[in-house]
């Protein structure tokens, strides 16, 4: 086999990454843009010791799972990854992926998962979107997403996925842009834009992330305020380069940088600097699933780890004795104090560090723990993580994961430490795209 050759595939299964899989014997090979079950013309455009990848020339026997697109720019933009696919079918592929990952990678045999918990109506979910700039044929600046498997920015009419305040966002940033940076320098400034929605409120706090700190932040932000009112705040954040990473934490340039949101009962001051789940509708159903894996009662002693502002750790909190957070951030820590202190919860006390650093400290002052949450981000807990939490006792570990080929590792290194992960539950958070959120139930050998 060699780049160039064009072969018929059968399509198998959901690849991490996006990708979907076929074999010809136990060679694998990666297609975009297909879907399983299907049998596809594919053009092999790489070509490893152990595996290939390809294009999706033509479809010869589509899968009885292919749906038409929503979106007029899929397949172009990265954002999404299974529109083709009907979403029903998107719950049972992905659940597939995580049972994979845990056999393959954990070396876990037959672990209960439920039913994915999916969404009624998988579309206008997303609270954040960030838009890259780039220059349309006549030189104008406009706002989209990144071309797949690519850093060049795609231009895009809209976003199925995304609350529709912030593509609101994105049609005024372009205009006022446009209309009030001037010369080459200024309008090239601008990298990337930040939007980011409180459904609650229906309000929106927008960051321009530029090379430098052009002139025309003041003016823009008092424009792009007045256009829509529902913008409550403007801020800025400086990046070294077009791939936009930005300086944290941002300046307020206009309004407040703060913004509310509502997860059942409990309200959460966001920073814009600070993480918080992409689909407050599903942060919901994912939430009550913590809870009830972790089990925590009124005399109970809870601890999390990577607590951020708090969307565990409160609820939790207010069911339990005494709890305790973990968060490196620093602008996570002032949120999760201030909502700490919105909600009376004086049982409650956070750490600012690593995880990897702070809760080896509590192992070796031999603290317990009833229960120990730990949602990590995607590169997942660490060997030395799981050794921590399993050494302060806890009848309950819960492990929340955007990544299954991490949580898999993690749930390995708590069965080597007599753990059994008992129940993985999917919580769909990412609909139409490959990403899964997955909480996993270990419990102690003594439970």
């Amino acid at each position: 086999m060699k780049v160039g050759d064009k072969i018929t595939l059968r399509i198998d299964g959901l690849a991490a990454g996006g990708d979907f899989v076929g074999r010809l014997g136990p060679f694998a090979i990666f297609v975009s843009g297909s879907a399983p079950g299907e049998v596809a013309e594919v053009e092999i455009t790489e070509v490893s010791r152990s595996y290939a990848r390809g294009r999706l020339v033509s479809i010869e026997e589509p899968s009885p799972d292919r749906v038409q697109p929503l979106c007029p720019h899929f397949g172009e933009c990265g954002g999404c990854d299974l529109q083709q696919i009907y979403y029903p079918a998107q719950l049972a592929h992905k659940t597939l992926l995580v049972r994979e990952a845990l056999r393959r990678i954990g070396g876990l045999g037959e672990v209960e998962m439920p039913p994915p918990l999916g969404m009624e109506e998988p579309w206008a979910y997303r609270n954040k979107a960030e838009y890259f700039a780039g220059r349309d044929g006549d030189g104008k600046i406009f706002l989209g997403f990144l071309r797949q498997k690519s850093h060049e920015p795609v231009p895009i009419s809209g976003c199925a996925v995304q609350h529709p305040l912030n593509e609101e966002v994105r049609r005024a940033v372009v205009g006022l842009v446009n209309l009030h940076a001037q010369g080459a320098e200024e309008k090239n400034a601008l990298v990337k834009v930040i939007s980011r929605v409180s459904f609650a409120s229906e309000s929106a706090c927008v960051t321009l992330v530029t090379l430098g700190k052009p002139l025309f932040l003041e003016t823009f932000a008092k424009a792009l305020m007045e256009k829509i009112p529902q913008v409550s705040g403007v801020c800025h954040s400086a990046t070294r380069n077009r791939r936009g990473v930005p300086h944290s934490p941002a300046e307020t340039v206009a309004g407040s940088p703060y913004l509310l949101e509502r997860i059942g009962p409990w309200s959460f001051r966001i920073s814009p600097d600070s993480f918080f789940q992409v689909n407050p509708r599903q942060t919901a159903v994912l939430t009550q699933v913590v809870e009830e894996f972790a089990g925590v009662g009124e005399e109970a002693i809870v601890i999390e780890g990577y607590s951020g502002v708090g969307t565990f750790l409160i609820p939790l909190a207010a069911k339990a004795r005494m709890a305790t957070g973990i968060e490196e951030s620093e602008s996570a820590i002032a949120d999760a104090r201030a909502n700490l202190r919105k909600h009376h919860l004086g049982n409650t006390r956070v750490y600012q560090g690593k995880v990897e650093h702070i809760l080896p400290r509590f192992a070796a002052r031999k603290w317990h723990s009833g229960a120990i949450v730990l949602d990590p981000p995607r590169r997942g807990c660490g060997k030395g993580v799981i050794a921590a939490a399993t050494k302060l006792g806890p009848r309950a570990l819960v492990l929340i994961s955007c990544d299954p080929a991490t949580l898999a590792r993690d749930l390995h290194f708590a069965a080597t430490a007599g753990y059994v992960t008992k129940v993985v539950q999917l919580v769909d958070i990412f609909p139409h795209t490959w990403h899964t959120e997955s909480v996993a139930l270990c419990v102690s050998p003594a439970s």
